[in-house]
Order: C-alpha cells, then structure tokens, then sequence
C-alpha cells in the first residue's frame, strides 16, 4: 500500500487574499466619494430646514406684533427669533409685502424676501429666499436692499 502524504489545507493563498484586497479596494473608491457627498447635502438640507423655520418665526413674530398694534413694527429681535424657533441666527434682513389690497390674505403683512445669516464652524452662510425658493451662498454679510434688519447685539 501507499502512503499518501496528508497535506492540511489550512488558510488561504496569496493570490485569493490579493483578490479580496481588490475588490474591497474597488468598493470603497465607490463608497467613499457618495458618502461624502451625502454628508454635505445632508447638512445643507439641515441648513434650509433652519432657515425655513426661521421664515416662518418671523413671519409669526410679525403677525403677533401686527395684532398688538396697526402698524408694521422692527421690534423683532434676533432673540426673540431664537426664543420662538430655538435656532441661532446672527443676522435677519426681510421685506414686508403689505396684503391690504388682497382679499384671500389671510396676513395683513406678509416676509416677501429674507436673508438669514448662520454661523458654521468658521464660516458664515447666508441662505435668501425670494420668490419661495431658498438659495444658499457662503458670505461674510448679507447683501441686497432690505426694509427691516434684525441684527444681534455684538457681544
């Protein structure tokens, strides 16, 4: 009789481990680069929800000041906002579009244009929303031709 040599199969080979290396190499080119654009629309689209918020805060604010009296008021206070909303803001530029004329109003006075300003990390972002589209531009101060300002006390 024979003797076969037993040869224990244990482990993997060079080339089967490299092959492996491959593909988890190919996948995470892939993965890597979506992931990354995800997390910055994510936080973007955080941004405009905030910023969305913040409208519809000193929308409220406007409202409630225009019950109290008859006229169109600028004692809304970036912490009156913040108190209202719960969200940080340093600056707020706005419009009011006077709806007398108007017999579907449901607002005498209406925030037609807005810009709100942001602060994240180092940097400020402005996000403005004319015509009920937001856009969004990295900015140092906000720009443009606005009634009311409400701007925080430097501290």
């Amino acid at each position: 009789m024979k003797k076969t040599a037993k040869r224990s199969k244990k482990g993997f080979t060079l080339v089967e481990l490299i092959v492996v290396l491959v593909i988890l190499a190919v996948l995470a080119a892939m993965l890597v680069p979506a992931l990354v654009g995800y997390i910055d629309r994510a936080k973007k689209e955080k941004e405009y929800q905030a910023a969305s918020t913040v409208y519809a805060g000193v929308q409220a604010l406007l409202t409630e000041a225009y019950g109290k009296s008859t006229a169109v008021t600028t004692n809304i206070t970036t912490s009156a906002v913040e108190k209202l909303t719960g969200i940080k803001v340093n600056a707020i530029k706005f419009n009011v579009k006077d709806n007398s004329d108007s017999a579907e109003a449901v607002d005498k006075y209406t925030v037609e244009d807005i810009a709100i300003q942001f602060k994240d990390g180092e940097n400020w972002y402005t996000y403005t929303r004319n015509d009920a589209s937001w856009g969004y531009t990295e900015t140092s101060t906000i720009s443009g031709t606005f009634h009311y300002s409400i701007v925080a006390p430097s501290t």
